[in-house]
């Protein structure tokens, strides 16, 4: 007997495979402890933070930074999420969005364009925190 699962077509099965790994990732990801040297839920909520610092903080990016394999995994899951784009923010860095994965509307990626094409995933972050500083610098 063949397993349902592998009935369905190769796109559906893709698919399914790419949520369960993106979910798997934001699993990972949100284990405690995972960057007690920087609290990012305060430095995001900071009401004089704003998006241009949080796309150059080294300490920020670097307690928040996914693995490259994962994040390549994220970015090109098709079933991953919806891309934002962010507003530039004129400090030299290259464009930047936020990551609106499928099925956790309170979590967001921020995905950041580096000199030479590379792209760094970063969280999962607040939605929420992340939509307020999206707004600031929108204004």
């Amino acid at each position: 007997m063949i397993p349902a699962f592998l009935t369905r077509p190769a796109w559906h099965r893709c698919g399914a495979v790419a949520g369960i790994a993106a979910a798997a990732l934001l699993a990972a990801c949100a284990s405690p402890g995972a960057s007690k040297q920087f609290d990012v839920d305060a430095f995001l909520r900071a009401s004089d933070t704003a998006l241009p610092e949080v796309l150059a903080n080294p300490d920020f990016l670097s307690a928040t930074q996914a693995s490259a394999n994962d994040c390549a995994v994220l970015l090109q899951s098709v079933g991953s999420g919806v891309l934002e784009g962010l507003p530039p923010t004129g400090g030299g860095n290259g464009p930047a969005w936020l990551l609106h994965p499928a099925g956790a509307p309170a979590k967001v990626w921020l995905v950041v364009s580096k000199t030479g094409g590379e792209r760094t995933c970063h969280g999962p972050l607040p939605a929420d925190a992340m939509k307020a500083l999206v707004e600031r610098a929108s204004t």
